[in-house]
């Protein structure tokens, strides 16, 4: 690993440790696998950590060469095998739940001033809903290839357009992704999605904008245009809880990972998520957890 830069180390490069094969350029792009170095010799025998939810501030592109790996993003389970293409979008709070030994990744990272560049961000809205997504052998094997072109370019020293070339390569990937993304979509175009599952999945898009500032169904049923009450019981249909539910466990993933940074102390974190006082932030938290934040925090 050439350097640490500011604008991964909130993960301090934990999602890929020094394999001896990981890039950064600038401030603003990374690439990296693990193809040479086996499971067990990776630093501390843990190929993707921490295993406690962490906040991720820059856009993150995984593919699964081999075996598998499960994550928790936003509350959701993925489970990622062999051909698949996972997109985690920055500001998402990351779990990684388990990793097979025989698991081979390569993976993408870059912050927003170089992702600005990548142009069609109704991209967006389309990789929140549909984030992981199974490439057909061609469709890896190009994206093994503009990957490989990615590692030559950021080891050429002389190169002044290297930038101009990554945002490029992130263009034809996303492009890629999202053709994936609408091919899949029309071959549903005749199913008739259900009303429930529609305002489920807009509140669950309302709570992942606001939760940090709005803890109350009243809010997001009126964004919504409809009573608290049918809020609620429509959200228990399409997933089996209660819309308070999907909100307190939103703040409180956040509060966890702000927690574990090590960066923020318990009054820190209440500010950050709107509470009243840290009073009343760790009895929000215990309740919902079961200890103190700053016992959280300490273990």
């Amino acid at each position: 690993m050439e350097k640490k830069n500011d604008a991964f180390s909130q993960l301090d490069m934990a999602m890929l440790p020094n394999t001896g094969n990981t890039l950064v350029y600038g401030n603003e792009f990374m690439v990296g696998d693990n193809f040479n170095s086996p499971y067990d010799e990776v630093k501390d025998g843990v190929f993707v950590k921490p295993s406690y939810p962490f906040l991720i501030n820059f856009t993150m592109l995984i593919f699964c060469v081999e075996g598998r790996m499960r994550v928790n993003i936003n509350l959701r389970e993925l489970d990622i095998c062999a051909g698949d293409m996972f997109v985690c979008l920055s500001g998402a709070i990351g779990e990684c739940l388990d990793i097979s030994e025989e698991c081979k990744l390569v993976m993408m990272a870059f912050t927003s001033p170089i992702g600005g560049e990548v142009g069609n961000f109704s991209y967006v809205s389309m990789m929140r809903k549909c984030p992981l997504l199974h490439l057909s052998d061609d469709e890896m094997q190009e994206s093994m290839f503009i990957y490989r072109q990615m590692r030559k370019k950021m080891e050429q020293d002389d190169y002044e357009f290297t930038r101009n070339v990554m945002a490029g390569y992130l263009q034809v990937l996303f492009s890629n992704a999202c053709h994936n993304m609408l091919r899949m979509q029309q071959n549903k175009a005749d199913e008739v999605e259900e009303r429930v599952h529609v305002i489920f999945d807009r509140f669950v898009e309302l709570v992942q904008e606001n939760y940090s500032r709005e803890r109350e169904i009243q809010y997001y049923a009126g964004l919504m245009c409809m009573t608290p009450k049918y809020l609620s019981r429509m959200v228990y249909e399409a997933s089996g809880r209660y819309a308070s539910d999907w909100i307190r466990d939103y703040v409180i993933l956040e509060a966890k990972a702000l927690l574990k940074s090590g960066r923020y102390n318990v009054q820190q974190v209440s500010i950050h998520l709107n509470f009243a006082s840290a009073s009343f932030f760790g009895k929000y938290f215990k309740k919902a957890v079961g200890c103190s934040p700053r016992k959280y925090a300490a273990e």
